[in-house]
């Protein structure tokens, strides 16, 4: 099957599972909720979400180490590129590949960056199983389906780490010359635990921003469930749109959003309703991020050269 056809399969599989969630809602429910929306709420959510993903970007960058040579601002450039290519068909994995291109463009140590990219996701998902764990405390763990994602992200954590582990000891016996710049980049992450330590601190800062801000808008159109709640679904939901279903993860992390908070207080309009505008400020935040740090210092810099030419022309 062709990537395009791929693509396309996973275009309508997000539209279907949209589709097949609003349909079995409560008449009227999903459009009152929807109703309760304003746009100071979305925007306040929106700059939320580009302050957490800068503090992302910051995470990124420490954990490539010293030894690579990245300015902060590159950084953000390309992890807002790679939020940006999380929307596209590619999905999640296209987005992280995204991000190291551009970071790696015209940089000597592209494997640090590619296995820091690695690393990141990683330690990411170790973040929200620790607030997923917090969730399963305050509430009980009273959802059988949070159970199982909640488990799933335990395994596919647990996984990520063994693969790690198990690559460096591969890395170390070979003798391989081409694999000299993945084999150091390894070493440097572990042989710094503090390094790793650190990231998680941020990453568990970032995933429990992220939380906070989804439960806002929850509350803002009519979910009752507590916070409790929302910190054992929305992680699960977040392991559920890594399945390589649909785009960005859209009709699959609204669906298992509703399936989460049910039992929880959450009724399913309101909660959709929370989802869908959820997926709204993900589309502006990636997209006012990439244009504010990406875009408009570029068209400074074209205006500021233009200038400098005009007044070496100018007699």
């Amino acid at each position: 099957m062709s990537p395009g056809r791929r693509r396309a399969i996973r275009a309508l599989a997000s539209i279907a599972l949209l589709a097949a969630v609003v349909a079995v809602l409560p008449a009227g429910t999903l459009q009152s909720a929807l109703a309760e929306a304003s746009v100071t709420m979305i925007a306040l959510s929106v700059a939320s979400f580009i302050v957490c993903h800068l503090v992302a970007a910051f995470k990124w960058r420490m954990l490539m180490g010293p030894s690579v040579e990245l300015s902060y601002p590159k950084a953000v450039t390309a992890h807002f590129t790679g939020l940006v290519g999380n929307l596209t068909p590619l999905g999640m994995i296209g987005g992280d590949l995204l991000r190291a291109a551009v970071a790696s463009n015209g940089s000597e140590r592209p494997a640090a960056i590619v296995l820091s990219s690695v690393v990141d996701r990683i330690v990411d998902s170790l973040a929200l199983v620790l607030l997923a764990l917090a969730g399963f405390t305050w509430v009980g763990g009273r959802s059988i389906a949070a159970w199982v994602l909640f488990s799933g992200g335990i395994v596919v954590s647990a996984f990520g780490i063994a693969a790690l582990l198990l690559g460096q000891r591969v890395l170390q016996r070979s003798g391989n010359a081409r694999l000299t710049g993945i084999r150091d980049a390894f070493g440097m992450l572990v042989e710094r635990p503090g390094l790793i330590a650190r990231a998680l601190v941020l990453s568990v800062f970032v995933q429990g921003s992220l939380v906070t801000i989804n439960a806002y808008i929850g509350m803002s159109v009519g979910v009752e469930s507590s916070f409790g709640a929302w910190l054992l679904a929305w992680p699960a939901t977040k392991f559920a749109a890594y399945l390589p279903v649909g785009i960005a993860g859209i009709g699959v992390r609204e669906a298992a959003l509703v399936a989460l908070l049910r039992p929880l207080g959450g009724a399913p309009g309101p909660v959709m309703a929370a989802g869908l505008l959820w997926d709204a400020v993900i589309v502006i935040g990636a997209l006012a991020g990439w244009l504010l740090f990406t875009w408009l210092p570029a068209l400074r810099h074209v205006a500021l050269r233009r200038i400098a030419l005009r007044r070496i022309q100018t007699p």
